[in-house]
C-alpha cells in the first residue's frame, strides 16, 4: 500500500472511531420512540449494526469492529474498500457518522417505503444531511425479534424522491434498555403537546414526565 493510501486509511479510521464514541454515548443501550402522523416506531440501534453505517468493508466481524472503534483499536489492515463501497463513499459516509446523535434529539423527518437499488426499507430517519434507513429486526430465519427496527444503513444522498411519505416527528423519546416504558423526552416538535398524543403512546411513556 503507497504512504499516500495508508494516511487516508488512517484519517478514514479517526473519524470512525470518533463516530463509534458518539453512537455508545447517545445510542446504544437505549430504545428510541418516534412520534409521528399519530403513529409510532421503537428503534434500536445495535453495536453490531455499526460497521454497516461506515459502509466499510473489513476482516472484522461487526462485533469487534465496533468494540475497536471505540477503544480507538482499529488498524489500517482491519477495514478495505470495493466497488459497491469505494473508499470516497465511505469517508463521506463516515463524515456524515460524526452527526449521527442528530437522529435522536433533533429535528427530523420520518420517510416511509424508501426504495434503493437493492431494497425497500420500511422507514428512514433523516435530517436532510443524512438518513439512517430502518427494518425489522429479524432472526437468520427471517422471523421478527420484538416488535422494533434497526438501522440497516446511512445514506448520504436526498432520500425524498426515493420515498413513498414523508413525515415530521413530533417527539422523540428515550428508555434505557432495562426500563418498561420511556421516561426521557429528547425532542418535542415546538408548540406540540404531550397530551395531544395518542393513547396507544401515553401508555409506553413514564407518568412521571411533565404533563402526565
Amino acid at each position: 500500500m503507497s504512504k499516500g493510501k495508508e494516511q487516508k486509511k488512517e484519517r478514514l479510521i479517526k473519524t470512525i472511531e470518533k463516530a463509534a464514541l458518539i453512537y455508545k454515548e447517545k445510542m446504544v443501550g437505549r430504545h428510541f420512540l418516534y412520534v409521528f402522523d399519530d403513529r409510532y416506531i421503537e428503534v434500536v440501534f445495535r453495536e453490531r449494526d455499526f460497521m454497516h453505517l461506515t459502509g466499510v468493508d473489513s476482516t472484522l466481524r461487526a462485533e469487534q469492529f465496533y468494540k475497536d472503534a471505540v477503544r480507538g483499536r482499529l488498524k489500517a489492515d482491519h477495514i478495505f474498500f470495493s466497488k459497491r463501497h469505494p473508499y470516497d463513499l465511505c469517508a463521506k459516509k463516515a463524515s456524515q457518522l460524526l452527526n449521527i446523535g442528530k437522529v435522536v434529539d433533533s429535528e427530523l423527518f420520518i420517510l416511509e417505503d424508501t426504495t434503493t437499488r437493492t431494497f425497500t426499507y420500511k422507514f428512514g430517519l433523516t435530517d436532510l444531511e443524512l438518513t439512517i434507513c430502518l427494518s425489522e429486526d429479524t432472526d437468520r430465519d427471517g422471523n421478527l425479534v420484538g416488535d422494533h427496527y434497526i438501522a440497516r444503513s446511512l445514506r448520504v444522498e436526498d432520500c425524498f424522491d426515493r420515498s413513498e411519505d414523508v413525515f415530521t416527528v413530533r417527539f422523540i423519546f428515550a428508555r434505557a434498555h432495562g426500563e418498561r416504558k420511556y421516561s426521557t423526552v429528547m425532542y418535542q416538535e415546538p408548540d406540540d403537546s404531550i397530551l395531544r398524543l395518542p393513547k396507544e403512546v401515553l401508555e409506553l411513556i413514564d407518568n412521571k414526565l411533565p404533563c402526565l
